[in-house]
């Protein structure tokens, strides 16, 4: 596996570190992802013998770069033993050494951001920006500092490795108040990578895949053990980040399917992903819409799929069924149910949405008329849900509530089908007036297939005829009809295809017994990720990855559907 960091970030499990290359700055930088996506998250640029721009042709005539999981090494073109090279021996660390050429770091910091030299070859980096500290160790003598004061700070701070008459080696731990004491030991930069070598072996023995998606396999295990951050802050578990690109948070229905990829191998990281939200759970039942290590945001939440998701954890691990994480999830999606039947419901009896980030389809055709709207995804999730917290309720012995979240399913499908179902197709509603949305042909009216159980054979018919007519294109299931006035090819939720929408059909589809469907959907699924990447979602014509092209929750879906594929082939 290679990995191009123009689109990739190469990282570890539990850093903030992350080393990209920037376009806007048309350099390669070290960066620090605390503070979420809002915060930036450049330290220092990586200069070498001047150029920066890996992209340039001077960059390429004089250098190569190679990245794998545990080794990023920029070495000259016509003497390989002359190198760059970086690796993160630690959630905590990261070392740099150079051989044979001279390297500059050029800070990119604020105003108040210092550097304190502690002794002949250790420093203290104060970063404001980043509401943390860093302790740099130089380990060679042709290393120089340069960073004047004026005042209260550094107005610049370069740290030069000039590694060509011997080897020059920095170190940077991370930390927020006092370098821990277990930091200060250092092994050599050739044992410290062995260990990460090893380390990442060890995490790569996950579900297997067919033969055919190996690529995509070992693609998708790297982004998510890279985008896993440890925990600090707001953050109280290790959390899977959907990327240290630039979404560097963890969203309320993006862990969940994180969760799931994660669930067979790693059920305590997996359990992580809901436990981080339980911890921030508003008193009036909701969940937060993201959280990072500095800042936990409420202005929107996600669609109840969140009892959904723990169901399939509980099929693929016993660890999710025992009492002490089940008696936990139970109270706490419980609560989030009664979010959405208390705090969001319609005069129809039916609830709705205040933003379309609330649907996690944030710019779907069926918000363009204005909100709130009354969309039947939201009524089928939320059935669904109480559906599985009967079954928990039951199992756990809790026989009162589960007739209650029975007779609330029972209510909520009949108004569902009076208020949004015309005899043909679901629609979605304006809240303040009632009338339909026009104009709209989201795949999104077509979720109450995960009610099929609940649903008039007929009416599932009909409704599968049309996602399979309507939507599913070569590459698999699009978010909006091509014959919708509303259609993108790089539109975000306007025909792109996703991998959050993709794994839900291919479910509802798996256990309305269409299994063919399914299988097909999978399929396609498994090679569009396997041939452009794991992309944060797909042009519906040609495949191509949009966005962001280092996606947690694509990956994780890949696994997932790769690893239904190679159970069929094994009967």
């Amino acid at each position: 596996m290679k990995i191009d960091i123009k689109e990739i970030p190469f990282s570890r499990r539990g850093s903030y570190f992350a080393v990209s290359y920037l376009a806007q700055h048309q350099a390669i930088f070290i960066r620090d992802v605390h503070g979420g996506d809002d915060s930036p998250s450049e330290l220092f640029e990586i200069v070498l013998e001047g150029n920066s721009d890996l992209t340039s042709e001077a960059f390429h005539e004089s250098y190569v770069i190679e990245t794998t999981a545990s080794l990023l090494k920029i070495s000259r073109r016509s003497r390989p033993t002359e190198f760059c090279a970086l690796i993160l021996p630690t959630a905590e660390q990261l070392r740099m050494k150079v051989v044979g050429m001279a390297v500059r770091l050029k800070a990119h910091k604020v105003r108040y951001d210092s550097l304190n030299q502690l002794s002949s070859n250790t420093y203290e980096y104060i970063s404001y920006k980043k509401e943390t500290k860093f302790h740099l160790r130089l380990n060679g003598s042709q290393i120089k500092v340069e960073a004047p004061w004026y005042r209260v700070g550094n107005p610049t701070i370069e740290i030069c490795l000039d590694g060509q008459q011997k080897p020059q080696e920095l170190v940077i731990d991370n930390y927020q108040v006092v370098l821990p004491k277990e930091m200060k030991s250092l092994s050599t930069f050739e044992e410290a990578h062995q260990l990460v070598e090893q380390e990442y072996r060890e995490w790569e023995k996950t579900a297997d895949v067919p033969h055919a998606y190996r690529k995509g396999q070992a693609l998708a295990n790297y982004i998510i053990w890279s985008s896993i951050v440890r925990p600090v802050g707001q953050l109280t578990s290790e959390s899977i980040y959907m990327s240290k690109n630039w979404m560097q948070n963890i969203w309320s229905w993006d862990n969940c399917f994180n969760a799931m990829g994660v669930a067979a191998e790693h059920p305590e990281l997996a359990f992580g992903q809901f436990q981080v939200f339980m911890a921030h759970q508003d008193k009036s039942g909701v969940y937060p819409d993201f959280i990072n290590d500095q800042f936990v945001s409420y202005n929107c939440c996600k669609p109840p799929i969140h009892g959904w998701a723990y169901s399939q954890l509980m099929a693929v691990h016993p660890y999710f069924s025992q009492p002490a994480q089940l008696d936990v999830i139970y109270d706490s999606i419980a609560a989030s149910t009664n979010f959405w039947l208390t705090y969001r419901m319609s005069d129809h009896g039916l609830p709705y949405y205040t933003h379309g980030n609330d649907s996690g389809w944030d710019n779907a055709s069926i918000f363009h008329q204005g909100l709130p709207v009354i969309s039947p995804d939201l009524s089928g999730y939320l059935i669904q849900q109480m559906d599985i917290l009967g079954r928990w309720a039951k199992q756990l012995g809790r026989s009162d509530d589960s007739e209650r979240w029975q007779q609330l399913a029972d209510q909520l499908t009949e108004q569902l089908l009076k208020v949004l179902y015309d005899g043909d197709h679901f629609m979605a509603r304006s809240y303040r007036t009632g009338e339909p949305i026009e104009e709209s042909h989201s795949l999104l009216l077509c979720l109450p297939l995960v009610i099929s159980y609940r649903l008039p054979e007929s009416l599932v018919t009909r409704l599968i005829q049309r996602i399979i007519t309507q939507f599913e294109g070569p590459f698999g299931l699009q978010t909006e009809a091509k014959d919708s006035p509303h259609y993108q090819v790089d539109g975000y939720w306007l025909g792109p295809i996703w991998a959050p929408a993709s794994f839900i059909f291919f479910d509802a589809f798996r256990r309305s017994g269409h299994l063919e469907i399914a299988k097909r959907l999978a399929q396609k699924y498994c090679q569009l990720a396997n041939e452009h990447g794991m992309a944060e979602n797909y042009n519906p014509e040609t495949g191509a990855g949009n966005d962001d092209l280092a996606f947690t929750w694509t990956s994780s879906v890949f696994l997932l559907l790769g690893n239904y594929l190679k159970e069929l082939e094994n009967g």
